[in-house]
């Protein structure tokens, strides 16, 4: 009885000293320092992943190691195809090794396989790099919805997928990717985070946009009103910004000449305005029953000293139309304020907002954007983050000294609907103002 007491004793603390030590490792584990070294290149690593494949291997397996003979590599892909059957088809696994992105302790494979005739379908596959196996696979849809994914911000193993066609039948949305994205990506020790929301709180009124976010910028030149500073239509990717729900309004702009004297109408400097700054107000009072109405009558410069004192800025003429798509198509009397249907501006938040949460992208006031005009920049424009003029961080810190016209874009309650459509463009040099013009903020999304 005595030799059987000791032997449980033992037993209990080794068992003690395992749940300790499994306790130990599991911190260690979901250690945001924990980082792995990949002691071979990284496209090598690619050949020798053991991914979760199970169609392909046909005996019943749910694992292929993709490495050694019958790798086929491209310029754009490797792939490991099937044996041929009796008609000459074969199914196809194919990884793309630009698009893979070596995270501190995992590998994010973007991948697509094929069936044959059962179309092809896009996964994301994690991989452990200690074991070069699959942790985790997303599934991400098939060919009818997934076209290109974008991963990014490897250092802290976080993912973005992007370029899933949004369905819109009779105005009403039936497929909304954000949804899908978020019903399918989930965290992988603690590490693999979801960025189709953002990492920080949202700031009151303000709209939160991915990073990614991918969307057909311009206009082709078969639509009716397109003009020719609209094309060629080209593929844009942004990083993550918030937007302003609302234009600013002379309640808003007020608070900012108040605290910001030289910017009173009578302290302005001439360089920048055009004379008839803050035109309708008396003095520094806004109009009555217009302190929610979108401030007008201020100039580019205005709009910028506004925004860097809101710690915002003014949008690029990307993240503007990328954020005004949500409101293309469903323009008329009963959701935006154009066409001198009303006679005026409109308090904000009259109109119903757009799909993305936004109102009066379309009409009630033209809002500036950050850009120089430039009539050919689609012809050269970047895909990732275009800006026409400068680059972002030379124009935040030296505006006051910028010269050339700049952006505006939505059109306004004087505008008729071709110029509230979401890819018009317009421009004026930064000291216009005028009974129609105004802006709203963004700001750039930092973790």
């Amino acid at each position: 009885m005595k030799t059987f007491y000791i032997i449980t004793c033992l037993l209990m603390l080794a068992l003690s000293q395992q749940v300790v030590y499994a306790q130990q490792l599991q911190v260690k584990e979901e250690s945001a320092e924990d980082f792995v070294k990949l002691e071979m290149p990284l496209e090598e690593a690619l050949t020798k992943i053991t991914f979760v494949v199970e169609w392909l291997s046909g005996d019943g397996s749910d694992e292929v190691i993709f490495q050694g003979g019958g790798v086929i590599r491209t310029s754009d892909y490797i792939e490991l195809r099937s044996d041929e059957d009796e008609h000459g088809r074969y199914s196809y696994y194919r990884i793309l090794p630009k698009d893979t992105v070596e995270g501190n302790r995992y590998i994010f494979v973007p991948l697509v396989e094929s069936g044959g005739g059962s179309g092809a379908f896009w996964e994301l596959q994690v991989v452990d790099k200690k074991t070069l196996r699959t942790v985790d696979d997303i599934g991400l849809g098939d060919r009818t919805r997934l076209k290109e994914i974008i991963l990014a911000d490897a250092s802290t193993n976080t993912i973005s997928i992007t370029y899933i066609r949004r369905e819109v039948k009779d105005y009403k949305v039936v497929y909304d990717p954000d949804k899908e994205i978020k019903r399918h990506l989930r965290m992988i020790d603690g590490k693999l985070r979801d960025v189709a929301d953002p990492l920080s709180p949202i700031p009151p009124d303000m709209a939160f946009f991915r990073a990614g976010r991918f969307f057909r910028m311009g206009s082709d030149n078969w639509e009716k009103d397109a003009e020719t500073d609209e094309e060629p239509q080209h593929n844009v990717h942004l990083d993550a910004f918030y937007m302003d729900t609302y234009e600013t309004t002379n309640v808003q702009y007020k608070e900012f000449i108040d605290a910001n004297p030289q910017w009173q109408k009578n302290r302005i400097p001439k360089k920048y305005h055009d004379g008839d700054y803050l035109k309708h107000w008396n003095g520094n009072d806004y109009p009555p029953d217009k302190g929610n109405h979108p401030v007008v009558y201020v100039s580019w410069y205005a709009a910028m000293a506004y925004a860097e004192w809101r710690g915002k800025r003014l949008p690029t003429e990307a993240e503007w139309e990328s954020a005004a798509r949500g409101a293309w198509h469903a323009i008329n009397a009963d959701t935006a304020n154009y066409g001198e249907n009303v006679g005026d501006t409109t308090p904000v938040g009259t109109y119903p907002p757009d799909a993305n949460g936004l109102y009066d992208m379309a009409g009630n006031v033209w809002e500036w954007c950050l850009d120089e005009y430039d009539a050919d920049f689609y012809s050269i424009s970047p895909r990732q983050n275009p800006l026409a003029g400068g680059t972002m961080e030379n124009l935040l810190s030296d505006w006051t000294n910028v010269k050339t016209v700049r952006v505006l874009r939505g059109g306004s309650w004087v505008s008729n609907a071709k110029f509230v459509r979401a890819s018009d463009r317009t421009r004026f040099t930064p000291k216009i103002t005028n009974k129609a013009r105004g802006f709203r903020c963004v700001k750039t999304v930092t973790p």
